[in-house]
Parts: C-alpha cells; sequence; structure tokens
C-alpha cells in the first residue's frame, strides 16, 4: 500500500506513457473496465463538479463515455460537448477521449411509482459500451431512484466484471447529506469503491457528518474512502459553468492567470482521486 501511494505522488501531469499501465491499474482495479455513479443531495452540492473532475482523471488513462442522467441541468454535457456551429444542436466531443450523452434514469409508472425501466436501459447501454470506463452524473436531489435501482446497477455491474464506483459529494453544515447516505447505505457497502466527497465551497465544517450513526458504519467499511476538495475560485468556476471549458482545457490553454491556478488545482484533484481510488 505504501508503495502504491509512492506510485501515486511520482504520477504528475501530465501522465507519460509509461505510467499509463500504473494509472490504469489504480482506477479499474482488478477489473478491465470501471462505472463510476456521481450522486448528491440537494442541488448545488458539486456533485457535477466532482463528476467532471472524475471524468477528466479518466480521460487521462483512456476513453470515456460520460453520461449525463440530470435532464434539468445538462451542465455534466455541455461541459464535455460542444455545440458546433453555435445554434445547431449538433455537438462534438470537446477532448479526443471523453463523448457524453444524455439518457434518463428517472421513470414512473402511472401510478407514480418509480419504474426500474430506465434504469436497466442505462445499465445495458453501459454494459455494452466499448469505452473502458463510464461516468454517470445522476439527478439532482434524487436519491430515491438511485435507491430503488440499487440491485440493478451492483447486479449489472458483477455480470459485467464493471469495477463500481460509487461518489457521494456533500456539503458542510447542511445535514441533508446525513439522510442520502442512509437511502444510499446499501449501494455504499456494495461498491467495490464508495467515495465521501467532502466540498469546502461554503465551509469546512463536516461535524454533523462525522458525528452520525451512518458516517460510522460506512467508515467501517473496507471500500470506503473520504476525500476534502478545496474551493474552487471564481474565475475558474466562471469558466466551467458559463464557459462550459472543460479541466484539461483549462489548465493549459487558458491566460495565465487563470491556467496556473487551475493547473494547480487539476494536479491536486488528480492526486486526491488516484488516492481515494487505489
Amino acid at each position: 500500500m505504501i508503495e502504491l501511494s509512492n506510485q501515486i505522488r511520482d504520477l504528475r501531469l501530465p501522465y507519460r506513457p509509461d505510467q499509463l499501465p500504473c494509472l490504469q491499474a489504480i482506477l479499474s482495479g482488478a477489473s478491465k473496465r470501471a462505472l463510476v455513479i456521481c450522486l448528491g443531495g440537494k442541488g448545488g452540492v458539486g456533485k457535477t463538479m466532482a463528476a467532471s473532475q472524475v471524468a477528466d482523471v479518466y480521460a487521462s488513462a483512456g476513453h470515456v463515455l460520460a453520461i449525463d442522467a440530470d435532464p434539468a441541468n445538462q451542465h455534466f454535457y455541455k461541459g464535455l460537448m460542444r455545440e458546433l456551429p453555435s445554434g445547431s444542436r449538433e455537438y462534438t466531443p470537446r477532448l479526443a477521449t471523453v463523448h457524453a450523452i444524455t439518457h434518463r434514469l428517472r421513470a414512473e409508472d402511472h401510478a407514480g411509482r418509480i419504474d426500474p425501466t430506465a434504469c436497466q436501459d442505462l445499465m445495458e447501454l453501459i454494459q455494452d459500451a466499448s469505452d473502458p470506463y463510464i461516468i454517470v452524473d445522476c439527478p439532482a436531489g434524487d436519491t430515491e431512484t438511485t435507491q430503488r435501482c440499487s440491485e440493478i446497477i451492483i447486479e449489472s455491474c458483477r455480470e459485467s466484471d464493471i469495477r463500481l464506483v460509487v461518489a457521494v459529494t456533500v456539503g458542510a453544515v447542511d445535514p441533508t447529506p446525513i439522510d442520502v447516505l442512509r437511502d444510499l447505505e446499501f449501494l455504499l457497502s456494495q461498491a467495490d469503491r464508495s467515495v465521501l466527497v467532502k466540498n469546502t465551497a461554503q465551509a469546512v465544517n463536516f461535524t454533523y457528518i462525522e458525528r452520525s450513526d451512518i458516517y460510522a458504519k460506512l467508515n467501517g467499511l473496507p471500500n470506503f474512502r473520504e476525500i476534502q476538495i478545496a474551493k474552487i475560485g471564481e474565475r475558474i468556476i466562471e469558466g466551467l459553468r458559463l464557459g462550459n471549458i472543460p479541466w484539461h482545457t483549462l489548465a493549459t490553454e487558458t491566460p495565465m492567470r487563470i491556467r496556473v491556478e487551475a493547473a494547480r488545482l487539476r494536479q491536486e484533484y488528480h492526486q486526491l482521486w488516484l488516492e481515494a481510488l487505489k
């Protein structure tokens, strides 16, 4: 474990070709493919930000299929796909190694109950995809759907030998995530890796979570990890959310006042995610 941690510290962007086998082994584990499901509670906790970071990390090692299942926003999709020409509704990937699509996750029957059909369709799409890495940005504030679909997700991944990673982003102070973690306990406990992503955008006090019973349960699991994402400056947030500029471009092609900070943050979160996924 210590040797692997040292290898991760040696992995500096841009990764060299000889480092890719180590990087791929960390991201996929013992499987040939990996699925990362990004979740959160209510909107605004930084779920899509985390998903964009994960997509950037995996895109450094191979081809990524990014699935935006959040129809209300589609920030994930638009951050990875460029409308070309503007107004045409024709989209092209911003990065050669990342292709994004939209796909519905929530479906209801005639009585308003959650119907697993959309989730089944999504998992069939994932099983049939040729891409080694799949990242799903789930709808904000809809953990009920994921909870009801947990068994479908878990069994589909096991059947296809796909490493399942579940990342739940939480903000400070607001106690809502405690209920989210309780709802998702089964999925988090059965995933190959579960990651609690602490977003420090508003504050750094996560005592409300750390003192909860569900945190104690999850923290005792061998597959559980947690990371803390540093606050991101307004210029970079503006580039990500308003300009739909992906992390790779922010860190390599923007003006120096943005590029230097973006490159530092990008290296930092690559290290954080690699440590969590090893």
